[in-house]
Parts: structure tokens; sequence; C-alpha cells
């Protein structure tokens, strides 16, 4: 009993983080809190600030909320780690499974500052890899794949967590002393601030202007070979990101790197619309935000709202930008995609039946009728349609005369 209520006390404080952020993360909060939801990543200054740093924009004074990691890590190092964070007291406890291992990690090179350092340079150039290696992201998506529908492609979310978990069971406590790119965030500040503060006592006199300068030209020649990184793939891995129907306000350019996956958006959208993608925009969209239509899964018979904005709301990174719901109503924001109409198939074109479900469901009204024969038949307006998928929801045809396809990348 004494044993237990040691352990409680060592790691009580720890306990009450996991169940506090896995309750955010599941989104057991009231409706009016659930734009909450992006508080817990946004603890991570490589979400917060290096997201918006990525994406270039600002997306309100949420993005600040890593500040206080770092002023504490200057301070007082790794603290976080080893008292807050959720995923790491989780790696911690499975690295207790292999006991045999412990000193496996020693012959593991710590990575976790290069990755670190990685995100911060590609962020620069506004292609930020590896973002998704977040630990605070990769637990968010484990308990944000819980939603309904429960489906084995959702729960796809929730398979960075696994694997921590597996890696910390192989090599007890890698993921935290090697890998994880947050300690590296950390360990880089506590590195720094001890510089700046000088030498310890008995130790050869240096300036702390003199060590902060050189920590600073070694950290540039660093990141030339991330910067170099960022850029070539920006230009060939982003064009990928066009080949699929994304979530309001994504760029499809960048998307594929400014995902953290952390599966907010596809837990806020209320129509079930945004799953994860398994492959159909490369390797390194894995795991991105897709909407699925209709065409794509014939349960499905709802549409992206014009009165619906949930999924912008709850991105730590600034992938989906907030979009202002009477914006969105008035068809003031970019398009998703564009719908195609099918003539071979569509019953108004193919067998001259007067059909125009299309047109009346189309909230933008993007679709027109125009004299065929006798019949009165619908063509698109690329420029009013915004993509929703409502006129692919509600066609009668079978198979389905009109869907809504991606948008090419621009530029």
């Amino acid at each position: 009993m004494s044993a237990v209520l040691k352990w409680v006390r060592r790691h009580g404080l720890r306990v009450v983080a996991v169940v506090v952020f896995a309750l955010l993360a599941l989104g057991f909060v009231p409706a009016c809190c659930r734009p909450g939801s992006v508080v817990l990543p946004r603890l991570s200054p490589i979400l917060s600030l290096l997201g918006a740093l990525g994406a270039r924009e600002w997306a309100g004074w949420s993005v600040l909320l890593g500040v206080p990691l770092l002023v504490l890590s200057f301070f007082r190092g790794r603290v976080f780690c080893w008292r807050f964070c959720p995923m790491g007291f989780l790696a911690e406890l499975a690295s207790k499974l292999n006991p045999r291992g412990r000193g496996a990690v020693r012959r593991v090179p710590a990575f976790n500052k290069a990755i670190a350092l990685v995100i911060a340079a590609t962020a620069a150039c506004g292609y930020p890899l590896f973002i998704w290696l977040d630990p605070l992201c990769i637990f968010n998506g484990f308990f944000a794949a819980w939603r309904e529908p429960l489906a084995w492609t959702s729960a796809t979310t929730g398979a960075g967590f696994v694997v921590v978990l597996l890696l910390s069971v192989a090599v007890p406590n890698v993921w935290c002393h090697r890998l994880c790119p947050l300690g590296g965030v950390q360990q880089a500040v506590m590195d720094l601030a001890q510089r700046l503060r000088g030498p310890k006592a008995g130790a050869e006199e240096a300036k702390p202007g003199m060590a902060a300068t050189q920590v600073a030209r070694r950290t540039v020649l660093a990141a030339v070979p991330a910067v170099v990184a960022g850029l070539t793939a920006k230009r060939t891995m982003g064009p990928n990101g066009a080949r699929a129907v994304r979530p309001p306000t994504a760029d499809p350019a960048r998307i594929n790197a400014l995902c953290a996956r952390c599966g907010n958006c596809m837990k806020a959208c209320p129509y079930g619309l945004i799953h994860p993608d398994l492959g159909a925009t490369g390797i390194d969209g894995l795991l991105t935000p897709v909407l699925r239509l209709r065409s794509q899964d014939p349960d499905q018979e709802q549409f992206c709202s014009q009165s619906c904005t949930a999924c912008t709301q709850v991105c730590p990174t600034g992938a989906l930008r907030p979009l202002a719901e009477k914006l969105k109503e008035q068809g003031r924001f970019a398009p998703i995609g564009v719908a195609v109409v099918r003539k071979d198939l569509c019953v108004a074109w193919a067998e001259n039946k007067d059909c125009a479900t299309c047109d009346e469901y189309c909230p933008y009204q993007a679709v027109k009728l125009v004299k065929h024969g006798d019949v009165n038949c619908p063509v698109v307006d690329t420029d009013k349609c915004r993509g929703c998928g409502a006129c692919e929801s509600n066609c009668p045809a079978e198979p389905i005369a009109i869907t809504v396809k991606p948008l090419p990348v621009r530029g």
C-alpha cells in the first residue's frame, strides 16, 4: 500500500494531465467550448508558433499558447517532459514493460534536436516537414480517432500513438530521450539558457554574448540542409495535395506539410465527411484530411453545409484557416472543388427526362439550366461553384451523374 501511495505522489500530476488532455481530445466538453480542443495541440510551440510560421497566417491569440512552454524550458529545462507531457508519461510506462532493454537507448543517436531544427527551418520556407511528429499531436490524434461512426479508416489517425508505444517497448525511453522533437525544442532552449548564463564556477570564463553567437552560427549552418530539403519537398511533393477534395480553406499545395494529423477537423465535422487520406495524395499526404462525398461513400447523404465552419475552427497549425460562417454562407471563400456533370449519366442529358435536382439543392446557385431539345439540362458555373457536394449528395442518377472534383494547384 505504501508503494502505491508513493507512486501516486510521484506521478499523480502526470496522471491528471493524461486524463484532462484525453477528455479534451475526446470532446467531452460543452458544445460552446468545443473550439477549445485546439488548446491541447497548441500548447506545443511546434504546432502553434511553427505552424503559424509555415502557414503564413495569424490564427488568433491562441497561437501564442506555445510561448509559456518555451519560457518554462528556458528556466526549468525539460520539466514539461518529465511532469506534464501525456505522451511522454505513457511512453515511459510502456518502456517499463521491457526492463531488459533499459540500456539499449544509449546506442541510439539523439535525433530530437535535429528533427526540431528541420521542422523550424522548413516552416520558415513555408513547408514544415515532420510537424506531425509532435507528441501532443500524436496523443490528440489517438483520442480524436474515437468518433461516431467508428471505422478503421478514422482509427488510423491514432497510428502514431501505437507506434510510439511499440518503439518504447522495443527500446525503452527511446522516444523521449532520442526522437521527440518537442523534447528537442526544450533541450535547445535549455542549452541556449545555459550558454547565456555563462560557464559554471571553476570553468574557463567566457562572455555569454560570444556563446550565444556561436550557437546562432552553428544553428544557421545546420539549418542550410533543412532549408534545401524543405524547398525541394515543396516543389516536388506540394502538388500531390491537389489529388483529393480538401476541407474548406485548405491550401492544396501545402496541406500535406502543414497538417499535423491531429484528427481535430475529422472529429469536429458534424456530417462525418472528413476522413484521413490513405495514399491518394502521395506518401507525404498520408492521414491528411480529405472530403469523402457520396460518390466515394454510398452511405454519405450529407454535404459541406454552407452554415458549417467547424473544421476550420479547430486546426492547430493553420493547415485549415478560420472561416467566418457569414463568409461561407455567401460563398466568399476559395472553392474546395468543382462539380462536373457526366452528360452520359445525367437523366436530363442522356435520357431527355426532366430532372433539376442538382439545381434545386445547390446553395450557391452554381448550377444553371440550359435548353437541350425539349428538356432543361444542368451545367455548372465554375465561378460560383464552391465544391460543397450538395448536388452530388442529392443526385438521383445511378451511377451519380454530377460529382465534385479537386481543383488543380496553381502557380
